[in-house]
């Protein structure tokens, strides 16, 4: 058990300084100076800079931020992540319609241009031709 004196200085003014003092009891030995000395210990190997990693550190922070605060910024971020993921979700389902849309109407539009402008091309191929017959067939009636 332990017990708390205070001790009072006559050197200007009163200082008070609390005193600890070890009481004995049975069946008590002496683990109050050994388990002390190996909570130091551990408190010097807790704080060990050269060991402590980047994620220690980070997750010391939490301390510093009020809960309060920490509630605040976890439901902001938490909203703006949702946000950010319905907007790529519906983004994607709309890319989704346009290029079905593009692919269901523009191939098939693309198909019925070439395929006239083929005919175009046919047409113009035999009006030269019919041109040539002519032009031959003229100077056959001439000659």
């Amino acid at each position: 058990m332990v017990k708390i004196v205070t001790v009072e200085e006559g050197i200007e003014g009163a200082v008070e300084v609390p005193v600890v003092e070890k009481v004995g009891v049975e069946g008590e030995g002496e683990t109050f100076s050994d388990s002390e000395s190996e909570s130091e210990s551990d408190f010097e190997d807790d704080f060990d800079i050269e060991n402590e990693s980047i994620y220690d550190r980070i997750v010391a922070l939490k301390d510093i931020i009020p809960p309060q605060h920490r509630s605040t910024i976890v439901s902001t971020t938490e909203s703006v992540y949702g946000m950010i993921g319905s907007t790529l979700r519906n983004s994607g389902n709309a890319l989704w319609v346009v290029s079905s849309s593009l692919l269901l109407l523009g191939v098939p539009l693309s198909l019925a241009i070439l395929s006239e402008t083929q005919l175009q091309e046919m047409e113009r191929e035999m009006k030269l031709q019919q041109a040539a017959q002519d032009l031959s067939a003229i100077d056959g009636a001439k000659a």
